[in-house]
């Protein structure tokens, strides 16, 4: 009996425990310096996923080099020049096991490159010729080109790049194909790290295996990633440049209509969908949406154009909340805590807790998500210009504000994170005697 009740208190103390505890943040420290050349690169990128940096940067002949470093103790495992070059190089994304590199282009049906590279040794696994418009949604072993010319979805094989299947894309009555693809989040998504713009830096996290495509034809249909196969469709349920967000077993669609309603429908029936919330006269209009817990969603309500009136609406089927949120564009959630943060008059952010009551008023910046329970606040909006920007930390649960310290002379619209390290580019750095060594990427450790 004993061994049987320290077995039940364990499991309640497994599901009751905090699943993104406080970090420990501590004041920056530089793990390491990456160089990059004696001249000034045109473009900087990273990426970090766990406990690999990816750095890259355009050589003089246009290829891309990409350097590999373990976060941990900042040593550099590879260093890999791509095969192709490009005018220009758009970005890398950190995949399990490997790295995505994106060439960018021009125009929307440019031709550009796509090459993954291998996370162990860097070398390259698969190149492919994707337009400047397409766009690409990695999950399980598998990404999926949302092949704009070609009016289809593909499923290509990470491994080698081979195509496994493809699915043509709907058409409306006058034969369009405009589509928007949205992959099907899951917790642990929304539970890591987040980009700049607050959408989630590893959507793979979980079991994502699914994405949700809105056709011209207003339909909507919940794709398998990895064979192809429409798992359900549903008519007349969106247009492609709606509010839509899938998560979990939910599909939210905010429409941009006057007396627009809020929908939930269940991804795993054909049940008619709930109303969790309509608007209170016609001069109201959404203008962001994301889950912000569990079977909840969040939405920015503008009334009448004049985002003074910007309002935070939080919806479930049986509960809805609002509260004020003046001049917000952007929502980044935390659990069932939420972050808005608005760029007029100058970048700030407010963090919500799930009642709508301020945790952290009006901060000055912008606050990143780190974790579900943690934020990364810069003092300044990002800029591609080397500067020292002061950065904070601040626990979700507490509320509490540490001061962490300046990144020295970085370029902060390239930087990335986990939970503990910021990867940047940054500039020039005097070394003894007055000499200055190449332009580099730094890492410094904030937590931990």
């Amino acid at each position: 009996m004993l061994a049987l009740a320290g077995v039940a208190t364990a499991a309640v103390l497994y599901l009751t425990r905090d699943r993104y505890p406080a970090l420990e943040f501590r004041t920056v420290d530089q793990l390491t310096r990456v160089p990059a050349g004696t001249e000034r690169p045109a473009d900087m990128f990273t990426a970090v996923l766990g406990q690999r940096a990816y750095l890259g940067y355009p050589l003089g002949d246009g290829r891309l080099e990409v350097v590999s470093v373990d976060a941990g103790t900042g040593a550099v495992k590879w260093r890999k020049q791509t095969a192709v070059s490009s005018d220009r190089w758009k970005g890398i994304v950190a995949l399990p096991g490997a790295v995505a590199v994106f060439a960018d282009a021009i125009g929307d049906d440019t031709p550009r490159d796509l090459v993954l590279l291998d996370g162990a040794s860097g070398d390259q696994r698969w190149r492919r010729s994707i337009l400047g418009n397409d766009d690409v949604i990695f999950g399980d072993g598998v990404a999926v080109q949302v092949d704009r010319a070609g009016k289809r979805l593909v499923g290509l094989r990470l491994g080698d790049g081979g195509e496994v299947w493809s699915q043509p894309s709907p058409r409306d009555e006058y034969d369009n194909t405009r589509t928007s693809v949205h992959p099907v989040t899951t917790d642990k998504a929304l539970g890591g790290p987040a980009f700049l713009d607050g959408s989630p830096r590893d959507p793979w996290r979980g079991e994502v295996n699914r994405i949700v495509q809105v056709g011209a034809d207003r339909s909507v249909r919940l794709v398998d990633m990895g064979s192809g196969q429409v798992v359900r469709t549903r008519a007349g349920v969106a247009d492609h440049d709606d509010l839509v967000v899938a998560h979990e077993d939910r599909l939210y669609v905010a429409r941009d209509d006057a007396g627009y309603q809020l929908l939930a429908y269940d991804l795993t029936s054909d049940a008619q969908p709930k109303v969790l919330y309509t608007a209170e006269d016609d001069k109201r209009r959404p203008e962001a949406l994301v889950p912000c817990g569990e079977r909840r969603a969040c939405l920015l309500e503008v009334t009448g154009g004049d985002d003074e009136t910007t309002e935070v609406v939080a919806a479930t089927e049986e509960k809805v909340s609002k509260w004020k949120a003046p001049r917000a564009t952007r929502l980044v959630p935390l659990g069932e805590h939420l972050l808005a943060r608005r760029t007029s008059p100058e970048s700030a952010g407010t963090l919500f807790g799930p009642d709508g009551r301020a945790v952290l008023s009006d901060r000055r910046g912008v606050a990143v998500r780190l974790d579900a329970g943690n934020l990364l606040l810069l003092a300044d909006p990002p800029s591609s210009v080397e500067d020292d920007r002061s950065v904070a930390g601040l626990s979700v649960g507490s509320g509490e504000v540490a001061e962490l310290g300046q990144l020295a002379d970085v370029r902060s619209d390239t930087c990335s994170w986990n939970t503990s390290v910021i990867a940047c580019g940054a500039g020039r750095q005097s070394g003894d005697a007055g000499a200055e060594s190449p332009y580099g990427f730094v890492l410094y450790r904030f937590a931990g």
